[in-house]
């Protein structure tokens, strides 16, 4: 667990553990009175969280004596005491705070001296410490040896995860094997945040998780500054260009994809509609609510010229079987002819670039592409000319395709990598940041990951939209902190609730080197790539190899 030398690390707190043997005997019997008064209160309960309680009760105490009886385990009184000291009255409060909030996180439960303990308590902590016998029988509780044996209350040295592999070390030299699929009662599900200053090793880092994930496991990655190609050409992967042009790929945000909720499949077309709506909002946001209500009829029946309704089974369909962008403006196009609205002509203007205009080559056009490889790097990085509406659009429509595909397979283990994921977030439009929250939550029923990736995650904390922002940083199960400086790090703080040791860690933080929090437990790490798998990561260490 590790969670007391947290507290040295930390907070550096003081503290001393006290065990004493017990008369097995004597605490048998003990134990039998404590299970019939509790089964007594239980039945005379008058509601149901104190029946609760009290059936708890006689359900651990008759587990203790089963392991002593039948495994022969000793059971012994367990005192730890902690001692917090600092040089000004508000740093000891503040402090003491945080070790209440460390020892609440693992449901135990801490007891303050009064006065006129101290004296005992400070002899008990002493360097020369001394058994406190008036502190021992008020404190003490028992506790089977494999318990605490088990437990590595101050263990720091090493994290090791089963089936895991070398991530790097920590602080104290300690190896780091990690395994991000690894789940307990701490580590709910896979995502993971990823923040870091540019130059961190942000980057880096997360290139040596995917090449230890492949192939076990399905990788997406969106790559809006081309940092993933060389390594996906290395290991057989495939890089499609998503920035528009004669050879690009193609993702037709017309071609309605199948929706899963709880493993079945939803009305398709309908929740697609949701998801055009948020795609034109991004692309058009000075359109009103009865422009998007008629663009909306305008879709409907375009989707009808193509036989496709709600009924429709999207499985059956071909991709050449969904309407193009230009199906859309030639349709609009021949109703303002036939009856000219001011709506018909606003619409046709905005709708002209993307369909037959100088940039309809992102999305005019069904889609293109094949999904053959266990990992598939979507390159927007020569979408820099276009404007950044066009930009949050196709990483909207990216991530939307990604996550159909995703989500097919539960039996097969998949990640979703959103790199520069700031530039997916609009405050103006809290429904591409509710997208981004939702599937993160649904990812580990579909055996899948959600690695959020950015510079500054003060973008996702805009009172407008702080509610899914929060909520998406908040609900991954490991973060990776690098080097973060002024707004950014006091956000970090904040959101994360760190000390203030954490957070100098992380202000000055090296390349390479981070917080990483998996669960409840937070380690200072130096992420450690084999020279071997440099050459493969990243093609600047091949360069420099040559020209030795």
């Amino acid at each position: 667990m590790g969670w007391l030398g947290d507290l040295v690390n930390n907070i550096e707190a003081i503290f001393s553990i006290n065990i004493e043997p017990t008369d097995n005997a004597e605490l048998v019997e003990s134990l039998d009175s404590r299970i019939r008064d509790a089964s007594g209160l239980s039945k005379l309960a008058k509601n149901e969280s104190t029946r609760q309680l009290r059936e708890m009760e006689v359900k651990e105490a008759s587990d203790i004596i089963s392991r002593m009886i039948n495994n022969n385990e000793v059971v012994h009184y367990l005192t730890i005491y902690i001692l917090v000291s600092a040089e000004e009255e508000l740093e000891l409060m503040k402090k003491c705070k945080e070790v209440e909030r460390e020892v609440r996180k693992h449901k135990l439960k801490m007891r303050p001296l009064t006065n006129y303990l101290l004296k005992s308590g400070y002899k008990a902590v002493a360097p020369f410490f001394t058994i406190q016998s008036e502190l021992s029988d008020y404190f003490k509780r028992n506790i089977l040896t494999s318990s605490f044996t088990g437990g590595f209350l101050f263990n720091t040295n090493t994290f090791i995860d089963q089936k895991g592999y070398y991530l790097g070390v920590n602080q104290n030299g300690g190896i780091i094997i990690f395994n991000l699929w690894l789940k307990d009662n701490n580590r709910g599900n896979s995502n993971m945040v990823v923040v870091g200053s540019s130059g961190s090793g942000k980057s880096m880092a997360v290139k040596h998780l995917i090449y230890n994930e492949i192939p076990k496991t399905k990788v997406f990655i969106i790559d809006p500054e081309d940092e993933y190609s060389y390594l996906c050409s290395r290991i057989g992967g495939k890089v499609i260009n998503c920035s528009g042009g004669a050879d690009g790929g193609i993702l037709n945000p017309l071609q309605v994809r199948v929706n899963r909720e709880d493993g079945k499949e939803s009305n398709s077309l309908s929740l697609h509609f949701q998801f055009l709506h948020t795609f034109f909002e991004i692309l058009y946001q000075n359109l009103t609510d009865i422009e998007f209500a008629t663009l909306e009829l305008l879709l409907e029946e375009l989707y009808k010229k193509f036989n496709i309704t709600k009924e429709t089974d999207i499985n059956k369909l071909k991709n050449t079987d969904f309407p193009i962008m230009e199906d859309l403006y030639f349709l609009i196009l021949r109703k303002n002819k036939k009856d000219p609205k001011e709506v018909y002509e606003k619409l046709l203007s905005l709708i002209r670039p993307i369909s037959i205009g100088q940039s309809s080559t992102i999305w005019n056009g069904h889609t293109n592409i094949d999904i053959d490889t266990k990992l598939t790097v979507f390159n927007t990085s020569q979408m820099h000319k276009f404007q950044i509406q066009y930009k949050r659009a196709q990483y909207y429509n990216i991530m939307s395709y990604s996550w159909d595909i995703l989500s097919k397979n539960v039996d097969e283990q998949t990640m979703l990598i959103a790199d520069e994921c700031h530039v997916l977030v609009d405050p103006n439009i809290i429904q591409t940041l509710e997208y981004v929250r939702n599937i993160s939550k649904r990812a580990r029923k579909y055996n899948s990951s959600i690695v959020v990736i950015t510079q500054s995650i003060e973008d996702f904390l805009n009172e407008k939209i702080k509610l899914y922002g929060q909520s998406l940083l908040a609900n991954a199960t490991y973060k990776m902190f690098f080097k973060c400086d002024g707004q950014d790090l006091k956000d970090i703080q904040e959101v994360f609730k760190l000390t203030e040791k954490e957070t100098k860690l992380i202000y000055n933080a090296k390349r390479g080197e981070c917080l990483l929090s998996a669960g409840i437990r937070k380690i200072y790490a130096t992420i450690h790539i084999d020279e071997q798998e440099l050459k493969i990561l990243d093609k600047k260490f091949e360069r420099i190899e040559d020209n030795e």
